[in-house]
């Protein structure tokens, strides 16, 4: 009779993986003799947990932030040093400087005293022109006769009020139907002017001079806008040595006519004191 095969439990087979001798310690031929597992080395022993070396500690960061301070304190001792110089060479400034400051401030005062003489020298004029008690109220120019006024500008202006026209109603709503009607107790009056400018400015006629007729009563009376023959918006923008000559229109009570006087004025100048012309 023929062997049946021997299977494993008797003999391993060649190339059986399983009756061999194992790497990790299992099987014949390894500790254990039987093919029974080897135990691991008992605990604390140097072969399953190796000493590590020890780690060595760096500087830390310490010497970082003490030498970053450092630099900020050098840079704020630049900073404060460079602010110190500059302010003080700003405030003392150089000789030049001083001396070129000190050479305006005398021009300046220079100029101011000349426009102090200049305007003490004018209002000395103003004065010297009312003291011979010609323009006042109680002492009129006529009529006819030319004085002088500033103009409110830097200039002058000579004025003449001519032969005034007490009736002049037919003549002014002639000129213009849109003249303002006076009642049946007013009338028109017409006063021609004739106006010399003198200046390095200009002027305008209807910017010029204003005329007002002052009754005995106190009243006053002046120039509403009327259009009359010889109109001011028709003359000619006067330049230095320039004469405009127009009339001025006024309604005026029919009783208080032919008893008061002229008080006359430069349109700009607000605080000069009118000159007085009596018909």
């Amino acid at each position: 009779m023929s062997q049946p095969p021997q299977n494993g439990w008797d003999h391993p087979q060649s190339g059986d993986p399983y009756g061999q001798s194992s790497p990790n310690g299992y099987g014949p031929g390894q500790p254990g003799g039987d093919g029974s597992p080897s135990f691991a080395p008992a605990f604390g022993s140097s072969e399953q947990f190796p000493q590590q070396p020890p780690v060595k500690k760096g500087p830390g960061k310490w010497p970082f932030i003490v030498g970053g301070c450092c630099v900020l304190l050098v840079l704020l001792i630049i900073v404060a040093g460079a602010g110190i110089y500059f302010f003080t060479r700003d405030s003392g400034g150089t000789e030049e400087q001083r001396t070129t400051g000190s050479s305006t401030s005398e021009e300046a005062t220079t100029e101011e005293e000349a426009t102090t003489e200049e305007e003490t020298a004018t209002e000395e004029e103003s004065a010297d022109a009312a003291a011979d008690g010609k323009g006042a109220k109680d002492s009129p120019y006529a009529t006819g006769e030319t004085f002088t006024i500033d103009d409110g500008d830097g200039g002058t202006l000579d004025v003449t009020l001519g032969e005034v026209d007490w009736d002049a109603t037919s003549t002014v709503m002639d000129t213009n139907q849109f003249n303002t009607e006076p009642a049946d107790d007013e009338t028109y009056v017409l006063v021609p002017l004739e106006v010399t400018y003198h200046g390095d400015s200009e002027a305008e006629a209807y910017m010029s001079v204003t005329v007002e007729y002052v009754s005995n009563s106190g009243e006053s009376f002046t120039d509403q806008g009327t259009v009359t023959p010889h109109n001011s918006i028709d003359v000619d923008t006067l330049t230095d040595g320039d004469t405009g000559k127009w009339d001025m229109g006024l309604i005026v009570p029919k009783d208080q006519i032919d008893d008061g006087m002229f008080s006359v004025q430069a349109l700009l100048d607000f605080e000069a004191e009118p000159v007085w012309v009596a018909p």
